[in-house]
């Protein structure tokens, strides 16, 4: 067992959707300033909104349209254009899981931008990693993603994801560094 191999190549199946979450946050700050929320701003049984303000329609398309696009890229490298599919399911799978990770929090009483900790840096990965296996994309690139990528994958998310929400809250991209 090579746990720098382990790492590097978790890190390289789950950058798809690790780039795909970050995404929305810069597309919001510096292209979509006037984004439309995703939930079209409807309230949910509860009387609570769906998701809120912070997921918008323009910030869920550029995070999948990131993930297939490093998956264009990682097709080109590898020569295998089935890749692009890889990339925009997990990309697809990353936005899915960051969307229910928000109407997880609206139904608790968690503000928009608050921290709901492990889920913030988790719900992404392992809802990209769902996506990826009920459509066979990880076959279809000739490997097969088991559950110990999966813990690698968290585990790098769970060191990762506070560090560049810090990066991006000192950039003023992030209103909180959490």
């Amino acid at each position: 067992m090579n746990v720098v191999a382990d790492v590097v190549r978790a890190i390289g199946f789950f950058a798809h959707a690790m780039i795909a979450n970050a995404t929305p946050l810069i597309t919001r700050r510096f292209i979509f300033k006037n984004a439309r929320p995703l939930d079209l701003g409807k309230t949910f049984i509860d009387g609570k909104r769906v998701l809120g303000d912070n997921k918008s329609i323009e910030g869920f398309l550029s995070g999948v349209l990131a993930g297939f696009a490093v998956g264009v890229a990682y097709a080109l490298y590898f020569n295998n254009v089935s890749w692009a599919y890889y990339g925009l399911v997990s990309g697809l799978g990353a936005m899915i899981g960051d969307v229910f990770n928000s109407f997880l929090k609206r139904r608790l009483n968690i503000k928009p931008g608050k921290p709901f900790i492990p889920l913030d840096q988790t719900s992404f990965l392992l809802c990209a990693y769902a996506l990826v296996k009920i459509s066979s994309a990880d076959s279809i690139i000739g490997y097969t993603l088991t559950t110990y990528d999966l813990l690698i994958g968290v585990l790098i998310a769970l060191v990762l994801h506070p560090l560049t929400n810090y990066v991006a809250y000192l950039l003023k991209i992030k209103k909180t560094p959490l």
